[in-house]
């Protein structure tokens, strides 16, 4: 539980650190106080949520504090999204063998013909495997990203949050040769003196590829001169996350 307990201080305090910065640069760039009053109400929602995540991570370390298993920790950065403008570095951790969770930054930026946007945030995912066990083969779940947006359209600016729920899925695949699927490392010796025995090999130090998609629903608008934000309403999001496993 110690490596549980450090990435959850860890995360903690980046992200309040983070939106402390964040609301700072919104007051000195915003000169109206209309965009000031908003950004201190969009800063202690992100407290809220931030606040929120911290729970449900120490909370949920009871559920699996009984368990004995090598807590393979990943690096993921989303490739396919760099590409179409969204930067996305998450930081994954198994809770057992058949699970995970992982806490995430987002940088997006996007223009269409009328509208450009800039949204900063972070989100955290719960993914179940069901095809072998962690951090490998197929798996499902949840998660939840908040984003605040800084918007432009015909020359006007306005900003806002958004909350994206959203279901998950996706295969994992190592690109490191002969690398076994996760396996605890060693069984309990037995009463008898047995030292145990190896119940398979160790995918650690390696390379793995993971094509996912999100399907979700963006809350939240941000309305300028009557023309509503593109990205308002349901979404989906296609990534191809490339990590290393430590």
């Amino acid at each position: 539980m110690k490596i549980v307990n450090e990435a959850v201080k860890t995360f903690s305090f980046t992200s309040v650190i983070f939106s402390f910065v964040l609301f700072l640069k919104l007051l000195h760039c915003g000169s109206k106080e209309k965009i000031k009053s908003r950004s201190r109400k969009s800063f202690y929602s992100l407290l809220i949520f931030l606040g929120f995540i911290y729970f449900v991570l120490v909370a949920g370390q009871s559920a699996f504090a009984e368990e004995r298993t090598d807590r393979y920790r990943l690096v993921n950065f989303d490739l396919l999204g760099a590409v179409f403008g969204m930067a996305r570095v998450e930081y994954q951790q198994n809770i057992d063998e058949k699970s995970a969770w992982a806490v995430r930054g987002i940088f997006w930026h996007s223009t269409t013909e009328s509208w450009k946007w800039d949204s900063y945030g972070g989100g955290f995912s719960y993914r179940k495997y069901i095809t072998h066990n962690a951090p490998e083969g197929g798996w499902i779940g949840g998660g939840i990203d908040v984003l605040y947006t800084n918007a432009k359209y015909m020359g006007k600016e306005d900003n806002g949050y958004f909350v994206f729920p959203h279901a998950e899925a996706g295969y994992t695949f190592s690109l490191t040769p002969h690398s076994p699927p996760y396996q605890p490392p060693l069984s309990p010796p037995s009463k008898g003196g047995d030292k145990g025995e190896v119940k398979g090999g160790d995918t650690k130090g390696g390379w793995l590829i993971t094509p996912s998609v999100s399907l979700g629903n963006y809350i939240g608008n941000i309305e300028i001169s009557n023309s509503n934000i593109p990205i308002s309403g349901a979404g989906m999001r296609l990534s191809v996350l490339v990590s290393y496993l430590f």
